[in-house]
């Protein structure tokens, strides 16, 4: 029997330094239908607020969390779209209770080029899209770090970062103060990050009890491969090394799976577009058939 999918969109765009993301999760589900004949249920759900607005965005996030939520609760794994990369707020809170309701824990991998581990007090912007991990951790604001639970969604030991190579110092200070493990670019390249990412994977695995998420930020990827971000950093993860290991880890320790800041306005060749069809369709394919 194949396991079912539901695909929970995101829509929201200006919790980052560009609008634009809205639109990812209707452009991509259209996408995945029209170009590949892959059908998801799918439900997606459209923030109307400010950008900094933080009751709005709360509200936001309740509604997101809920489907995640739900989707588990009924045996369905999840693929968030968004969305900047806030959106992960929505989608790991409702994994986390989940779980949490089942004495359980999340494990998370991180790719990304940023840390995303402002609080508002460290945040130049305020964009909420550099602010999730903080929040996830429980630190920063209240509304925005007991949606569905007061419980932080995520301890520090049960994150770990692939790609970072654009961060502020107060960003770095908080996650070392914590203990939560970076795998900087510069410890990296295409020959050593497929073993390192999938050892951590195992070991994420083993701590969670097969409870193990993956949050892909697309400027994670090289940006001479993937360009369709908003904040784009030099180098990067090399976008077949990532797909690599995507066809190699345990699916069955996967419980959700993540993209966020891809910016269609910014897809001049498609090719960003064409690189997530991929990557979804073995995501797809891997839940469907390789699943125990």
């Amino acid at each position: 029997m194949t396991k079912r999918i539901k695909l929970i969109g995101s829509a929201i765009g200006n919790c980052g330094r560009l609008n634009g993301c809205e639109s990812s999760p209707y452009q991509i589900s259209n996408s995945l239908a029209n170009t590949e004949g892959i059908l998801l249920d799918s439900d997606v759900v459209a923030y109307s607020g400010g950008s900094h607005d933080v009751l709005a965005q709360r509200e936001f996030f309740i509604k997101v969390a809920h489907h995640a939520e739900c989707a588990i609760s009924k045996g369905a794994f999840p693929i968030f779209i968004g969305g900047d990369h806030s959106c992960a707020i929505g989608s790991w809170s409702g994994v986390a209770y989940n779980l949490q309701k089942q004495d359980k824990e999340l494990a998370l991998i991180w790719i990304d080029a940023h840390m995303d581990a402002h609080r508002p007090d460290t945040s130049d912007t305020g964009n909420l899209h550099g602010m999730p991990v903080a929040h996830l951790l429980g630190h920063g604001h209240k509304e925005l770090t007991s949606i569905l639970t007061a419980m932080p969604k995520l301890k520090p030991e049960n994150i770990v970062y692939f790609g970072i190579r654009s961060f502020e110092k107060p960003e770095e200070d908080f996650l070392q103060s914590l203990g939560v493990k970076i795998y900087y670019q510069h410890m990296l390249n295409n020959e050593t990050f497929e073993a390192e990412f999938l050892a951590e994977f195992k070991r994420l695995a083993q701590l969670s009890s097969g409870n193990v998420g993956i949050s892909l930020d697309l400027d994670g990827l090289d940006p001479t491969e993937i360009a369709a971000v908003g904040t784009p950093v030099d180098d990067g993860i090399g976008s077949g090394v990532f797909f690599d290991a995507m066809s190699k880890i345990n699916i069955n320790d996967l419980i959700a799976f993540e993209i966020a800041e891809y910016n269609p306005s910014l897809d001049r060749d498609h090719r960003s577009m064409q690189y997530m069809l991929q990557l979804l369709k073995l995501l797809v394919y891997r839940i469907r058939y390789d699943a125990e």
